[in-house]
């Protein structure tokens, strides 16, 4: 079974192995905010980090509040979802709504579909967001494979280019409801 929490502490020792497969198999489209998510040595450490990020206590300039939430599949965490409250005008070229990374061990398996889905889910019924904006760097073709799938299935549309940092960004919309 594949669910979408909040972090729990019953999953932490998943939690650290994931993120153990995530420094022995690291891709050159990890993001800031996945990464971010990766620094905390204990649990307690690691849900004040979560619980400040989703009340916007202490962010960096820029920065806006967002919720870390973890894909279990079979009561194991194979990945990490991280949606922003809102969006700033780079966040609107760049980053977009939903930052995700599936371990190595769980690719190819359409698991973050499924939990790109379950995010959209989220993001409609917790905070209110009736689309997201999901970016990726143009070569990161299996982001954009799974973006323009759930945008498919889910509705929404591909919004043109943008040119940020001298890289070319993908960006799709994405309803965060199933059309009638």
């Amino acid at each position: 079974m594949l669910k979408l929490i909040l972090p729990e502490e019953k999953y932490w020792l998943s939690f650290q192995d994931g993120v153990e497969e995530m420094k022995k198999f690291p891709t050159p489209y990890d993001t800031n905010a996945i990464k971010s998510g990766l620094k905390c040595d204990n649990f307690f450490d690691y849900k004040i980090d979560c619980e400040n990020s989703r009340l916007g206590i202490g962010l960096k300039d820029g920065y806006v509040a967002s919720t870390r939430l973890w894909l279990i599949e079979d009561e194991k965490f194979v990945g990490i979802f991280d949606i922003r409250h809102g969006l700033t005008e780079t966040l609107k070229e760049k980053g977009g709504h939903v930052s995700y990374y599936t371990i190595p061990s769980a690719r190819n398996r359409g698991l973050a579909s499924m939990g790109l889905k379950l995010c959209c889910k989220y993001a409609k019924e917790v905070l209110g967001l009736d689309e997201v904006l999901i970016t990726c760097k143009a070569e990161n073709q299996p982001s954009y494979k799974t973006m323009s799938k759930v945008m498919t299935e889910m509705g929404g549309f591909e919004d043109k280019p943008a040119i940020l940092d001298k890289e070319q960004q993908k960006r799709v919309w994405i309803r965060t409801r199933y059309r009638d």
